[in-house]
């Protein structure tokens, strides 16, 4: 399928799924990544700017003015409306009544922005788009009620290298398609340091895993160059990982 086909396909289902659940438009977050730059701008294409809000939710102790910056110059590149909302004192209220760890307070940043862009959803009438990608969504790599949580998946088929494809066929500023992926949860933080390993490699052995059916064959790992440990990380972090992607589990008692 061309690129042109796929973005095609993204707006179409976009336009699907806003007209069916009788919705004003969509709301998303904007973190000056890419992966929620291709989203805005392809949601843009398929609603109009007039029906996509976007919200850029920095905690100014972690997040980059650069982010920030890119997220609304994009913003008023598409034209669409967006509102600057900084969570640093909704988090710290959280703090003051809770022990600190990172990761939970990481997670507990990412589920605060979800709450957000959920109750502007709910003021206007609005879908959340998700913006996690085939890459992220395969492996967990997504805070569960937090950035995983979504009305719509528009790029959850899509790798990141080809999410950065896409953005560059959608003429996504260079500075943001170039830019190291963060969610932005903690100081310092990308998403290539957090899981030990680029993302170009991380797409080579995802696909080679959807291709053989998880199976590990010596053979084609030494034509594809891959690392049997690496293979086996990967493997470990989607099996490990599946709780992120399916709904919770029922009790289902028979009488």
């Amino acid at each position: 399928m061309s690129i042109l086909d796929i973005a095609n396909c993204i707006n179409e289902f976009i336009k699907l799924e806003v007209s069916r659940a009788q919705a004003q438009g969509v709301v998303l977050g904007l973190s000056g990544g890419v992966d929620s730059s291709v989203a805005v701008s392809l949601a843009t294409k398929a609603l109009g700017n007039q029906r996509v809000l976007g919200l850029i939710l920095p905690d100014k102790k972690v997040s980059e003015q650069k982010d920030i910056d890119d997220a609304v110059e994009l913003s008023k590149l598409l034209d669409i409306r967006y509102q600057i909302i900084d969570i640093t004192e909704i988090k710290q209220q959280y703090l003051d009544l809770l022990p600190v760890e990172k990761i939970p307070v990481g997670n507990l940043t990412a589920r605060i922005r979800m709450t957000l862009l959920y109750y502007y959803a709910n003021l206007y009438d609005k879908l959340v788009i998700g913006t996690s990608d085939k890459s992220e969504m395969m492996i967990g790599y997504f805070t569960k009620f937090g950035d995983g949580a979504s009305d719509l998946l528009p790029l959850a088929d899509l790798y990141k290298t080809q999410v950065r494809e896409l953005g560059r066929y959608l003429n996504i500023p260079q500075n943001i398609l170039l830019k190291k992926s963060t969610p932005s949860l903690w100081l310092n933080q990308t998403a290539e340091n957090e899981i030990g390993m680029e993302y170009e490699k991380i797409d080579e052995i995802l696909q080679y895993i959807e291709k053989n059916n998880s199976s590990i064959n010596k053979i084609d790992l030494m034509k594809k160059k891959f690392n049997k440990k690496d293979v086996e990380f990967i493997q470990n972090l989607i099996v490990k990982n599946v709780h992120k992607r399916k709904l919770p589990k029922i009790c289902y008692i028979s009488l």
